[in-house]
């Protein structure tokens, strides 16, 4: 019984093994993958957020803060995108890591929240004709 259920095993590999060597479609571009939509370039800014800890909050509070600073920070980069030499700006990937940091001092230790990241956007620049 084992040795046909091996056999069956194998057997249903092999016929799998076609279908998962065909290509998918492409249906939306694929940024990640370094591929271009035609006019349109990959922009990429890395940004780092430093707080000093409140001792009398809530730790936790605090790093969630400061998180939102780091997005609102990252979201206003698409707008100064804009404002300079794009007509379009989307965000395709975003990552962030918060840490905490303590400083040992001579008058007691600092605390700081870092959060640290990378927004990446495709960018549809505006026509050279337009920008003088």
């Amino acid at each position: 019984m084992k040795v046909f259920a091996r056999v069956m095993t194998c057997g249903f590999a092999l016929v799998a093994f076609p279908a998962l060597s065909q290509d998918m479609p492409n249906r939306m571009p694929n940024f990640y993958a370094g591929q271009r939509t035609p006019g349109m370039v990959n922009v990429q800014a890395t940004m780092s957020l430093s707080v000093p800890v409140d001792a009398d909050k809530d730790t936790a509070e605090q790093i969630n803060a400061a998180q939102k600073g780091f997005y609102l920070m990252a979201g206003g980069q698409c707008d100064l995108i804009l404002q300079t030499l794009a007509e379009s700006c989307q965000i395709t990937n975003l990552t962030s890591t918060a840490d905490l940091n303590r400083y040992p001092r001579g008058d007691g230790s600092r605390n700081d929240i870092i959060v640290r990241g990378t927004v990446s956007m495709a960018v549809k620049l505006k026509d050279a004709k337009q920008n003088p």
